[in-house]
C-alpha cells in the first residue's frame, strides 16, 4: 500500500495520523490547524490546489490573532484584527451572517448582519441581552443542551458551535445560570461584531453613491458648458442628484 504524504508539509502520514482525504490528495490535521481549521466541511470538493491555497490564505489571520476579549473557553474575539474565534477556529469579522441560541433544539433567539438579536436589548459594549435567552423559552426544570450557532458565509465551514450545556442539567442550579449568563455574553459580542460590518457596509455604499452622484453631475455640467442644456436644467438636476 502506497505511503500517504501530506499535499501541504510533505510530511509521511502514519496510519494512526490525524488526516483529511480531498479529492487528489491527503493534508494532515497539523497544517489544517495550524491554519485555524478545526473542521473541513465537504473535503471531497477539494482538490489539493485549493486546500493549500486555502491554508495559505488564512495564516496571516491566524498568526496575527491576539485576542483582546475572551468569554470563558467559548469565543475569544481580536477587535485589533477583526477577528473572531469560536470551536479551535479563527474567521474575520466579514465571515459572521447570523447566529442562533439553542436549547434543547429550539430556537431561544436569534441576531446577526442587519437585525437586532430578537426578543432582547444590548446594554452598551459586550453586556446582557435583557430577555434576550429566556424570552422564547418554556418553563421546565431540565435541560439536556444549550449551544449557540452560528452562520457564517465565504469560508471553508458554513456553521459553528459552542456548546454551553451537554448533558441533563437542572434549570434552577447554578451550571445552568453559568451557562446562561455566558450565552448572553457571547450574543452581545456577536450582535456588535454584525452591527459594526453592516453599519460600515451602508457607509461603502453611501459612499459609492455619492461617487456615482458626482459623476452625474459632472456629465450635466458639461452638457450646460457645450450649451445642451440650461443652467436652470443644470442646477434642477445637481439637486434631484444630491436629494435636495
Amino acid at each position: 500500500m502506497a505511503k500517504k504524504i501530506c499535499l501541504n508539509c510533505g510530511k509521511e502520514l502514519g496510519a494512526f495520523t490525524g488526516k483529511v482525504n480531498v479529492s487528489d490528495g491527503t493534508v494532515c490535521l497539523s497544517c489544517l490547524g495550524a491554519a485555524g481549521i478545526s473542521q473541513l466541511e465537504s473535503p471531497a470538493s477539494y482538490t489539493s490546489s485549493g486546500v493549500k491555497s486555502l491554508i495559505s490564505s488564512r495564516m496571516p489571520l491566524v498568526q496575527s490573532f491576539s485576542p483582546t476579549k475572551k468569554i470563558g473557553s467559548y469565543l475569544q474575539i481580536d477587535d485589533t484584527h477583526r477577528a473572531f474565534k469560536a470551536d479551535n477556529s479563527v474567521f474575520d469579522y466579514s465571515n459572521l451572517l447570523s447566529f442562533e441560541l439553542l436549547e434543547d433544539g429550539e430556537t431561544i433567539t436569534k441576531g446577526g448582519l442587519g437585525r437586532a438579536v430578537a426578543g432582547g436589548l444590548l446594554f452598551g459594549g459586550v453586556g446582557a441581552i435583557v430577555g434576550g435567552v429566556t424570552g422564547g423559552k418554556k418553563s421546565k426544570n431540565v435541560c439536556t443542551s444549550m449551544r449557540l450557532k452560528i452562520t457564517l458565509r465565504d469560508s471553508y465551514r458554513s456553521t459553528v458551535y459552542i456548546p454551553f450545556i451537554l448533558t441533563e442539567t437542572k434549570t434552577r442550579g447554578f451550571i445552568y445560570q453559568a451557562a446562561q449568563s455566558s450565552a448572553q455574553e457571547c450574543l452581545s459580542a456577536l450582535q456588535i461584531i454584525a452591527d459594526q460590518c453592516q453599519s460600515e457596509k451602508e457607509m461603502a455604499s453611501d459612499r459609492q453613491s455619492n461617487a456615482s452622484a458626482a459623476d452625474e453631475i459632472l456629465k450635466f455640467k458639461q452638457l450646460m458648458d457645450a450649451g445642451v442644456i440650461t443652467s436652470e436644467e443644470f442646477e434642477s438636476k445637481k439637486k434631484q442628484l444630491l436629494g435636495l
